[in-house]
């Protein structure tokens, strides 16, 4: 439907928005959707449990939200919890500024995550910068990687360009009830051109130049120009390729 067709739908305190197609939909409260959310921007300061799919060129939540289907955008904002059904896309970037489950993965060109992420498929975009940390049962794959921890991580496997982990030396105030000890990065597999660890545990590391610094435990690392270890770093054996 093109713009000028759409209408504006707006709400404050507790009710149901029905369920079509908007320019811009606002929520002030506690609302529920039936059904699928078709729209330009969704700004959601509350509550927001949708059964349905959204689709739209940006997604706003300040509170929780709950979306029962896919949600297709081109931008999301997400300050608060949030958890989504089916597949999350997001065309330019997803913001996260807290807790978001995903239980069918996340595509984006640039991913900010300032807390948790979890999902139970893929996460797959082009830059992935997370301060806090993820939990993924399938795989990461990004160009560029920065995980700087204050949460406990780990992912089946990890691939991209640039991969660099570090523990975060200050953690959000919210972050920092987690056990230190705990900080730490699990995968079975991590490969990348430019890999650099700390405090990461794997089976494998694979890659052009590998740094393996403190606190990791690696089983085997496969090199093709430059290994560096630290000597804190347990590192069961090395191949260079």
């Amino acid at each position: 439907m093109e713009r000028e067709q759409r209408h504006d739908m707006s709400m404050s305190g507790i009710g149901t928005v029905a369920s079509g197609v908007y320019k811009t939909v606002r929520i002030d409260g506690i609302s529920k959707v039936k059904g699928d959310i078709d729209c330009i921007t969704l700004d959601s300061n509350g509550t927001l449990n949708i059964s349905g799919s959204v689709l739209g060129e940006t997604v706003k939540i300040n509170g929780t939200m709950s979306i029962g289907g896919n949600l297709s955008a081109e931008r999301l904002i997400l300050d608060g919890m949030g958890s989504v059904k089916e597949m999350t896309r997001c065309s330019e970037s997803a913001a996260i500024n807290g807790q978001v489950t995903l239980e069918k993965g996340l595509n984006s060109e640039k991913v900010e995550v300032s807390g948790s992420l979890k999902s139970r498929g893929d996460v797959q975009c082009e830059v992935l910068s997370v301060h806090g940390g993820f939990n993924v049962d399938g795989l990461v794959n990004a160009g560029e990687i920065d995980l700087k921890m204050s949460l406990a991580s780990k992912a089946k496997e990890i691939g991209g360009d640039h991969i660099t982990v570090r523990r975060l030396k200050k953690a959000p105030i919210l972050l920092q009830l987690a056990p230190v000890f705990n900080n730490r990065l699990k995968a079975d597999l991590i490969e990348g051109d430019f890999v650099d660890l700390e405090y990461t545990e794997a089976d494998v590391v694979r890659g052009s130049e590998v740094r393996i610094g403190p606190g990791c435990k690696i089983g085997r690392v496969e090199y093709k120009v430059d290994f560096k270890r630290d000597g804190d770093a347990q590192v069961g054996s090395t191949k260079q390729i």
